[in-house]
């Protein structure tokens, strides 16, 4: 939408310049509004108007009445504006914005697009449709290439069965769909799935820019409150949103917040996935206070085996976080996250894959600004539609999954565990968990629960959770299993580290300081003892320059550590006056910095910060 976007830069710019530019550009401009000035009384009159005119035009509304009952159809255009706010026809500079209704147009969607178009929609509140449950997008509904981009324009109030605010499918070519500025998805329903947006076929959604919102969308009976992503079809949302969160108070039964799922087979490369990043470094992207009868409180994750159709048929649904928020989260499993699967009768199964600060992201993340809370999944909570609590996970990851995780936060959660790796016969799960933080929260069961695959837990900080029966790891016993914990403080106090009657030789356990050691393999360089943080109480679980643990352990090649903690400060620290144990790294999440053992603290924590 670059020349959409350029022609409304134009029309701020002033009258008499849009005048000039628009001569040269050959710009079409269509109004329309009840006063003896404007040549165009409805809005299709309008459209079709631009449709024949050879130029990139522009649709001006005037903000002189509701127009209701409007089933506007936009295609074989090539760019147009269409914008609404304009006091008069004869005033080219809008001050508000106008309101266009589907309210007793047939069922149809306010706004349908179709063909090869450019189209952005400026200054509009699009509402009142109201679809059967088979239709797809209530208030826009998209279907062909080109782009659609929504400026200063709030979709709200509008129900169809698939995408209740908007549905956007992208055909062969592409089409590309962008919520910028000022801009609200707001209390819109799909019947079935895509309560806010949907987005299909080859799409891809933009969802950047300052002060948009994605809230308080529903998805009645599928997937996706807020948004709802059908393979190949991806996102990226890194907007600080409004008031804290761009995402937030939506529910569906799977992925309160966001769905991704794996529709189509033989698709190579075009696996689904939604981009998490940060672009403003004060205000973090976050994912917040949705809820999922089922699965996936913010984000439901779906993967597809189809090889019994085509050996390389399958295709898995990615979630790429980088500085982030996930937090307030509700679901019956899977408060923050839930990995699902795809399985076919005699097929290995195919799994979903979780990144979290990963290199295999995009790298489009703007860090997170010194002492802000930020890589955060706190406080989401394992609970069914009637606020009691259920045996689910924050985090599950299922058969053939994975969870690449690192520099992240784990604080204030309740469920049955906090991370569960679940597994079958046909698909291993694999966690991965570096430079972590996992403090206050409570659990029924176990902290971590493997059921068969890989667990790798380095250079993280476990302290103060509630366990009500349980131990930190539970690693069921199965012949697939391998083992990793290295660098690490287990500072739980009367609750035992490892559940693992298994093959000893499938766990290698280093540099660990544990209030329990006796449930780990013996080794000199696993030492029972009591960490002394900097704050607890107040959350700061930085070491204290002479705690337990400080200067401790040697450096070590694990293959993806970079060097940094989880504040992104240097790793590898040797303090003077301090005696290595083993080597001059710290155990787990932080590495004191030589200027903070002689300054005020505050001035040295700063990557990971609390709400």
């Amino acid at each position: 939408m670059r020349e959409a976007r350029t022609l409304a830069a134009v029309v701020a710019g002033g009258f008499a310049m849009f005048l000039a530019a628009s001569a040269e550009a050959g710009v079409g401009i269509f109004t329309v509004g009840n006063g003896t000035d404007c040549p165009y009384r409805d809005i299709q009159a309008a459209v079709d108007a631009a449709a024949a005119h050879p130029g990139p035009d522009y649709v001006w509304i005037v903000d002189d009445h509701t127009y209701t009952g409007e089933q506007v159809l936009v295609t074989d255009t090539e760019t147009v504006v269409i914008e609404g706010g304009f006091s008069t026809c004869d005033i080219p500079t809008p001050d508000s914005f106008s309101t266009v209704s589907g309210a007793g147009n047939g069922g149809g969607a306010v706004f349908t697009i179709r063909g090869a178009v450019d189209v952005a929609f400026q200054n509009l509140l699009i509402t009142g449709a109201s679809r059967d449950g088979d239709a797809s997008g209530g208030g826009i509904d998209f279907d062909g290439t080109g782009s659609l981009e929504l400026i200063t324009t709030t979709v709200a109030f509008n129900t169809a069965g698939y995408g209740g605010g908007l549905n956007v499918k992208g055909e062969a070519g592409g089409a590309t769909l962008t919520i910028s500025h000022d801009t609200g998805i707001i209390d819109n329903t799909g019947t079935t799935s895509g309560g806010g947006i949907r987005i299909e076929g080859e799409t891809h959604l933009d969802v950047l820019e300052p002060n948009t919102l994605i809230e308080g969308n529903h998805a009645l009976n599928g997937y996706g409150g807020g948004i709802e992503v059908l393979g190949p079809a991806r996102a990226a949302v890194g907007s600080p949103g409004i008031g804290g969160a761009v995402i937030q108070f939506n529910d569906a039964q799977n992925g309160g917040g966001v769905a991704v799922i794996a529709i189509e087979a033989g698709r190579g490369g075009l696996d689904p996935r939604i981009d998490l990043f940060t672009t403003d470094p004060a205000n973090p992207v976050q994912i917040s206070n949705n809820f999922a009868s089922s699965k996936g409180g913010a984000i439901y994750l779906q993967s597809l085996d189809g090889t019994l159709l085509n050996p390389r048929d399958i295709v898995r649904a990615y979630l790429c976080a980088d500085d982030f928020r996930i937090n307030d989260n509700l679901a019956a499993d899977g408060a923050a996250i839930y990995a699902d699967w795809g399985t076919l009768e005699g097929a290995p199964d195919a799994g979903s894959v979780v990144y979290l600060n990963s290199d295999a992201c995009n790298g489009l993340a703007v860090r997170c600004a010194p002492g802000v809370a930020c890589n955060e999944l706190s406080r989401n909570l394992a609970e069914d539609s009637n606020a009691q609590p259920t045996g689910g996970a924050a985090i599950l990851i299922g058969h053939d999954g994975a969870l690449d995780a690192r520099r992240f936060v784990l604080r204030g959660s309740e469920g049955g565990t906090l991370v569960t790796g679940a597994a079958s016969d046909l698909g291993y799960a694999s966690i991965e968990m570096d430079e972590c933080l996992i403090v206050d929260n409570h659990t029924q069961h176990e902290l971590v629960h493997l059921v068969e695959g890989s667990l790798k837990v380095n250079n993280c900080t476990i302290s103060h959770d509630a366990v009500d029966n349980g131990h930190v790891f539970y690693v069921e016993d199965q012949a697939q299993i391998a083992i990793e914990l290295a660098d690490d403080i287990v500072d739980e106090s009367g609750i035992l580290a490892l559940d693992y009657a298994g093959d000893p030789a499938n766990v290698s356990a280093r540099w660990i300081l544990s209030n329990d050691i006796g449930t780990l393999p013996p080794d000199e360089t696993i030492q029972a003892g009591v960490p002394t943080f900097v704050d607890a109480p107040a959350g700061d679980y930085h070491l204290d320059a002479h705690s337990l643990g400080v200067d401790f352990a040697p450096p070590i090649d694990n293959g993806t550590d970079d060097g940094m903690d989880l504040d992104r400060n240097q790793r590898l620290v040797d303090l003077l006056g301090i005696p290595n144990q083993f080597g001059a790294l710290d155990l787990g999440a932080y590495e004191i910095q030589s200027h903070c053992v002689l300054v005020d603290r505050l001035f040295c924590d700063g990557f990971d910060g609390t709400d």
